[in-house]
């Protein structure tokens, strides 16, 4: 059987989000401890990269949960802030957005907006991240 090869630097970015830190923190303390190696915790986060990133893909997430679909096709989102950083390399674009001055000296947070609806979330930065999709 042929080995499967490893997978590329661009999928590991979703192991900076919660669940990702969460998934480290116990392999480094399993490997601390001498329950796993170094091999294994390889093949655990190749796992993790390649199931968080084949869930989220397009409408990965959509398709598993049919009532999300209605959801998917009627929401809109609006961001607004200050483009602090924009990064394209290699099909993978960097968006980082941050609080900004509005005039008169106000500032200005980061907004995003949840369409329909009248929910707004406010924070002082958003880092996002996006990837051409391989056909």
């Amino acid at each position: 059987m042929a080995e499967e090869e490893p997978v590329g630097q661009h999928l590991q970015h979703y192991r900076n989000c919660g669940l990702g830190k969460a998934l480290q923190e116990a392999l480094e303390e399993l490997k601390a401890n001498g329950n796993v190696g170094e091999a294994e915790s390889g093949m655990i986060n190749e796992c993790y990269d390649k199931c968080i990133n084949e869930a989220l893909e397009g409408e990965g997430v959509v398709k598993q949960d049919s009532s999300l679909e209605e959801w998917h096709n009627r929401t809109k989102l609006t961001i607004k802030g200050h483009l602090q950083m924009f990064r394209g390399v290699d099909n993978v674009w960097t968006l980082v957005l941050n609080t900004g001055s509005m005039g008169k000296g106000g500032m200005q947070k980061v907004s995003v907006k949840v369409e329909p609806g009248e929910v707004e979330y406010t924070v002082d930065a958003l880092k996002i991240v996006a990837m051409k999709k391989d056909a």
